[in-house]
C-alpha cells in the first residue's frame, strides 16, 4: 500500500496543478456521498475521459481507484503511474479480469470510478451503455452512486499520442470552462440486488442491461436540464471565474 501512496501523491500534485489552471469545478450532492461513505460502494459516471481521472482526483481527500482502458497504459510514465497507483488495466480481450480486480477493490474499502460507457464515447462515436459497472457493484455488494459529470459545449480539444511503435491513441482536455459534477441519490444493494437473484443467466443479464439503460436516460436528462439551465442563466455562467478547479475536497 506503501508504493501506491507514493504514486497517488505524484498524481495528486499534477491534477491540483492542472485543475486549478483549466476550470472551475461545480459541487452539488455531497450529501449522496456521505451516505455510502462507510459501505462498500461504486461510483459510476457517464464517461471515460481522460480529464476526468485528474479532476476527480484533484477532489478527493482520500486515494480513488479507477478502472482505466489499456491505451493510456501505453505510455511510458502515465502507464507506470497508473499501473504504481493501483488502478485497474482494462483489456477488452478479457473485461473479467479488471472486473474481478475492482470487486476485491470495492470490498476492501476502496472508492471505485466506474464508467458507463466503452471507449470512443469521449469521441462523439455512439456509444452504448455498458453493464461492467453494475455487475461490480453487484459482485461486492456494494451500493450503487450515479454520478453526472459535464463541461460547457465546445470546451473539449481532441489530441493524439504516437508510441514507441508508431500507433496513435487519441484522448481529449479542455480549458476555461466549468466542470459539472452532481451525485444523485445512492442506490443500495440491499435494494438492487434483488432483481438479480435468479439462477437464468439470461434473466440476470437482461436485468443488468435494463438497469443500464436506466442509468443511460438519467445521464442524457441531466445533460439536457444542465444545458437549458446554462442557457437561460447565461450571464450568470459567463461571469463566473473558469480556473481555480474546487476549494472543496470530497471524502469518498
Amino acid at each position: 500500500m506503501g508504493s501506491h501512496e507514493a504514486y497517488f501523491k505524484i498524481l495528486r500534485i499534477y491534477s491540483d496543478i492542472w485543475a486549478r489552471r483549466h476550470c472551475r469545478v461545480i459541487l452539488s450532492g455531497l450529501e449522496n456521498v456521505e451516505a455510502v461513505q462507510n459501505r462498500p460502494r461504486v461510483y459510476i459516471g457517464p464517461h471515460p475521459t481522460t480529464y476526468d481521472v485528474p479532476l476527480l482526483i484533484h477532489l478527493s481527500k482520500r486515494n480513488l481507484y479507477f478502472i482505466v482502458a489499456e491505451g493510456p497504459f501505453v505510455h511510458p510514465i502515465v502507464g507506470r503511474i497508473f499501473k504504481g497507483a493501483g488502478f485497474v488495466k482494462l483489456h477488452y480481450d478479457r473485461p473479467r479480469q479488471a472486473i474481478q480486480e475492482a470487486k476485491e477493490l470495492v470490498e476492501s474499502g476502496k472508492p471505485m470510478i466506474c464508467s458507463m460507457y466503452g471507449y470512443g464515447v469521449d469521441f462523439g462515436e455512439e456509444v452504448g451503455p455498458e453493464t461492467g459497472a453494475i455487475r461490480i457493484a453487484y459482485y461486492a455488494k456494494a451500493d450503487i452512486v450515479p454520478m453526472h459529470l459535464m463541461i460547457e459545449e465546445g470546451k473539449r480539444t481532441f489530441k493524439y499520442y504516437k508510441d514507441s511503435k508508431g500507433d496513435i491513441y487519441p484522448y481529449t482536455i479542455f480549458s476555461d470552462t466549468l466542470y459539472f459534477l452532481t451525485f444523485t441519490k445512492p442506490i443500495r444493494y440491499e435494494e438492487y440486488s434483488k432483481n438479480f437473484e435468479t439462477t437464468s443467466i439470461k434473466k440476470r443479464n437482461t436485468e443488468y442491461n435494463k438497469m443500464a439503460v436506466e442509468f443511460d436516460t438519467l445521464f442524457k436528462d441531466m445533460d439536457k436540464d444542465l444545458q437549458k439551465e446554462l442557457k437561460q442563466n447565461e450571464s450568470y455562467y459567463q461571469s463566473l471565474k473558469k480556473t481555480g478547479g474546487s476549494p472543496i475536497r470530497i471524502d469518498w
